[in-house]
């Protein structure tokens, strides 16, 4: 089975073993105990076929079609309200993001020109270049914010809702649990088991509600990488990690210690938000 990514899960097995010895009178007893020991799991992605990116676009237009009966805008509809009403940015906004994008082509240029010096920079270069670099992670991380903030106001359309419903499709499909026989041959497990998206859903809904932390972490990357893979439009395991890697730099560079992020925490994505990544200290409820 081709496969887009794969990680690793610690997981904690509880076996019990028996153990045996004499007592005074020359008996043998048998005592049972239970023994935990520290393993993992390895989970993989497959790489969907032909066929699967039909079924998944089928879906799609169905959950689509389904949230317009039910009286969700389409993302058109709602800009043509905003649009009526002057916009969806306003004049600071727009200036602002102007700015963004023009600081964002000049600091761009100077890091071109120094990447065409490759190993010939000098340290004063070097050190310009490392700074460089730095910039260019908090601009494309502010901008990602803007952009976020500014598309929440679509958050409430059919299409956000077909969406958010097809990754949950695709998570339930391309899931899998790499065998832990040593025969080579041995084929991957689906994580999600069952034979129609009904059964799969059940299995997974089942699986949310248990309290174990091996489940609770697996449900969690397994939504968050496939929505990352949907929408980052990689297809081979090099671009998966290249821009998983970058995605992670660019936010681990922008983090600024402040008050307010002090009482954020991470929240793990959920069928509702597959991209959810935090929550406020007042955690609001599931919808």
């Amino acid at each position: 089975m081709k496969t887009l990514f794969d990680f690793r899960i610690k997981k904690t097995i509880t076996e019990t073993k028996k153990e045996s010895s004499k007592n005074d009178k020359g008996e043998t007893v048998t005592v049972e105990k239970e023994v935990e020991t520290a393993s993992s799991q390895v989970v993989l992605l497959k790489k969907p076929n032909r066929s699967l990116f039909d079924e998944a676009e089928l879906f799609y237009r169905v959950r689509l079609s389904e949230g317009i009966k039910a009286g969700l805008l389409t993302r058109a509809l709602l800009a043509k309200r905003f649009s009526n009403d002057g916009g969806i940015l306003s004049d600071d906004d727009k200036d602002r993001y102007a700015d963004l994008y023009l600081k964002l082509y000049e600091v761009q240029l100077e890091h071109d020109h120094l990447a065409g010096v490759g190993k010939k920079k000098t340290k004063a270069q070097e050190a310009k270049f490392g700074d460089i670099v730095e910039q260019l992670g908090v601009i494309k991380k502010e901008l990602t914010d803007f952009e976020m903030a500014q598309s929440s106001l679509f958050e409430q359309t059919a299409e956000n809702r077909a969406r958010n419903k097809t990754i949950l499709w695709w998570t339930l499909h391309l899931s899998y649990f790499l065998s832990e026989e040593e025969d080579e041959n041995a084929e991957p497990i689906p994580v999600f088991e069952g034979d129609t998206y009904e059964e799969k859903l059940e299995k997974y809904d089942k699986m949310e509600e248990d309290d174990d932390e091996f489940v609770e972490e697996l449900l969690s990357k397994v939504l968050y990488y496939v929505s990352f893979w949907y929408v980052g439009k990689v297809n081979t395991e090099e671009e998966f990690k290249k821009l998983l890697n970058e995605t992670e730099r660019v936010e681990s560079l922008s983090e600024e210690p402040n008050q307010e992020e002090a009482t954020e925490e991470k929240t793990p994505p959920s069928k509702e938000n597959p991209k959810a990544t935090k929550k406020s200290e007042k955690p609001e409820g599931k919808e």
